[in-house]
Order: C-alpha cells, then structure tokens, then sequence
C-alpha cells in the first residue's frame, strides 16, 4: 500500500513540476523558440547523430518538451557533486556517465532490456561501493521521473563567459525495444 502511496506522490510531483514549467513561457511563443539551441549547434549535433547511426535521424527542437539538459543536470546532481566549475574533462565524465545510466534505466523496463543492462553494467560495478551508486542512480531516475520516456543520443557542451552550456539531443518518445535491445 505504501508502494503505490509514493508512486501517486511522484506522479503527482512530476506533474506540477511539468505543469509550472509549461506556465513559465506562454504557449503561443513556445514554438517560435529555438531551446536554446544554436542553429550551428543544431547541424552540428545532426551530423554527429548521422555519423554515429549510419542514416538520417529526424531531429527537431520541440520547446513543448522538457528539456533534457535540464532534466540531465538534476538527475546527475550527485554525480556533479564536488567537480570543480572550470573541470571540463570532469564534466564531460559525468555527462556520460548520467546520460548512460539514464538509458540504461529506460532498458531495464522493456523484458529483454534487464539482463543486457546487467551485462553492460558489470564491467562498472566491480565493487560494492560503485554497485550500489549505479543502482542508487537507476533508481532516481524512475523515482524522478517516471513518466519521461525518452533515451539521450548526444551532448554537446560548449564554453561561454557564464561557464558551461550544455545541449542535449533525445529521443521524442522510447524507442522500439527491439531497436535497443536487438
């Protein structure tokens, strides 16, 4: 009973969380907006998602949708935790790190996706220190965000005179799980 008490507490969380971030902008504007996400940025990321998968990925940047990079920086915040601001490599570590876990998590919820995962997270957990980190964070990310189904593809983090900007390109919705799990 209580199980299923914390998961309508999330839901609901995930909601309002949505809902305040949809009243942040008007919606007639939400669509005339780039994400924050330079046009040179934009190709940039494209070409490398070519590279990467062999064909032409449909790519849109869709303000109506949380951003990831966003949804990366508060999901990895323990992974973040004591990197030094101006620690690019560091950084970039962590990005990968949280973005990957994050995937694995979607994995683990379709039948086949559970072993794989456990397979290729093996090699990250040869003891019980970094066992139980990684599955504190697959954890987090369904008690987070429970609802956000989308796997991230690419980053690309770039320096200003504010620091670091991240961008981040996902999935619109999961992909076939035949698709990640073959």
């Amino acid at each position: 009973m209580k199980k299923a008490e914390r998961k309508d507490k999330l839901r609901y969380k995930n909601k309002l969380r949505k809902q305040n971030l949809s009243m942040e902008k008007p919606a007639e504007n939400i669509a005339m907006e780039d994400c924050g996400v330079t046009d040179e940025s934009f190709a940039r990321m494209k070409n490398q998602l070519i590279e990467r998968y062999g064909t032409e990925q449909e790519v849109v940047r869709d303000n109506t949708l949380e951003k990831m990079s966003d949804i990366i920086m508060a999901y990895g915040k323990p992974l973040f935790t004591g990197i030094e601001a101006d620690d690019r490599a560091e950084y970039e570590k962590a990005i990968m790190m949280t973005m990957m876990l994050w995937n694995c998590a979607l994995m683990e919820e379709t039948p086949k996706g559970l072993k794989k995962t456990r397979k290729m997270l093996k090699p990250m957990m040869p003891d019980a220190e970094s066992r139980s980190v990684v599955e504190y964070m697959l954890r987090r990310k369904n008690e987070m965000f429970p609802d956000n189904k989308r796997m991230m593809l690419d980053y690309e983090l770039t320096e200003g005179p504010d620091g670091f900007h991240l961008s981040v390109a996902s999935t619109v919705q999961m992909p076939n799980q035949n698709d990640i799990c073959g």
